[in-house]
């Protein structure tokens, strides 16, 4: 009986250890999406049902950041290469701005304003290979309805 007890208490003790050792924040659900992140990888669709290509982007292109603040809000500054000015980079005017929340089943949901230039209906966020991915959908005018978009960031800070 002595024995059984002394067995029962190290099946406790490991059990234990090896449970609060499993458990060391190496999760990748637990990785937060705020902080700055710049413009890697872009691509689209032209129009439902056809595939997504990679879109080129310009060295002006990939000064592009989006900035996720802890209080819900997100900015997206974007950049161009502006031929009036000798072709160096241009920032838009109105940066591209909304909401974004953490839904039930631990997705990201960015919600745009109204007045976006892309008139995005939303987007789903997730954390792939250290990267932000934005996937957004919206009706282009000369793609019609479901364009898809798909946005690549890499961490800044």
């Amino acid at each position: 009986m002595k024995l059984l007890l002394v067995y029962i208490v190290r099946f406790i003790m490991l059990s234990l250890i090896f449970c609060s050792c499993g458990s060391s924040g190496s999760n990748t659900q637990d990785i937060s999406i705020t902080g700055k992140w710049k413009l890697q990888q872009e691509y689209t669709n032209a129009g439902q049902d056809t595939p997504l290509k990679e879109f080129p982007l310009s060295s002006c292109d990939m000064q592009t950041t989006l900035e996720v603040l802890n209080t819900g809000k997100f900015i997206e500054k974007n950049y161009y290469e502006d031929s009036s000015i000798g072709g160096e980079c241009g920032k838009d005017s109105q940066d591209t701005k909304g909401d974004w929340k953490k839904s039930n089943d631990g997705k990201y949901l960015f919600l745009y304003d109204k007045n976006n230039p892309l008139k995005l209906r939303g987007s789903l966020v997730s954390i792939e290979n250290g990267n932000l991915v934005v996937n957004c959908v919206y009706n282009d005018r000369d793609f019609g309805p479901n364009t898809k978009l798909k946005f690549i960031y890499a961490r800044v800070q």
